[in-house]
């Protein structure tokens, strides 16, 4: 999604398109309160791995399970173009082979230490988030938000705005209001974290 305006729209590339729209000020609100929620539950039990010499080794051997599938990967790539394996065979065995570097590369990654970033402490981004930089929040939210998801509207629900009603304050309006959009917010927005 791109931000344009007071919103965030899917980029359309083909015709028939995604076409959602979200308010800007509504999920980005969403957002940091979600995030500061997960910084204050890490800020109220940090936990710290331990890097030892079991983890070093276990990094090195996916590294050379990464490499040798990769080779392999090369070497039926070969076969193919070389006529020794047919097309059927070829997708087949190539898809097995990416999705196991895949697989290895994410544990790989799982693997590695904790790193935070420059000057990044996670057990203090709540108490820090106000007074820093967006580029900051970014690098921070970073650390344990991978995606937001948006999903479409539920069925039935058309997303307007809904009325006043007669004899109803303009104070029980906003408040129903509100609610109304947060409902909304909550069956459109999907957070995935990192593990």
């Amino acid at each position: 999604m791109i931000h344009r305006g007071g919103v965030y729209q899917c980029v359309q590339t083909v015709r028939g398109g995604c076409t959602r729209s979200i308010r800007a000020t509504e999920i980005q609100n969403l957002v940091e309160e979600a995030l500061l929620a997960a910084f204050e539950q890490i800020t109220l039990s940090p936990h710290t791995r331990r890097r030892s010499e079991t983890d070093q080794t276990a990094r090195v051997g996916l590294a050379a399970r990464l490499d040798a599938d990769r080779e392999l990967l090369a070497r039926l790539d070969d076969d193919h173009y070389d006529g020794l394996i047919d097309k059927v065979m070829w997708v087949r065995q190539r898809a097995r082979i990416a999705e196991r570097i895949e697989a290895t590369r994410r544990e790989y990654t799982a693997a590695l230490p904790e790193q935070a970033g420059p000057g990044i402490d996670v057990t203090t981004v709540a108490a820090e988030w106000a007074g820093r930089t967006p580029l900051w929040q970014y690098q921070a939210a970073s650390l344990i938000l991978e995606a937001v998801l948006v999903h479409p509207l539920p069925d039935g629900v058309n997303g307007a705005t809904p009325a006043r009603r007669r004899n109803e304050t303009v104070e029980a309006f906003h408040e129903r209001r509100t609610a109304y959009r947060a409902d909304i917010l909550a069956h459109r927005v999907e957070f995935i974290w990192r593990a």
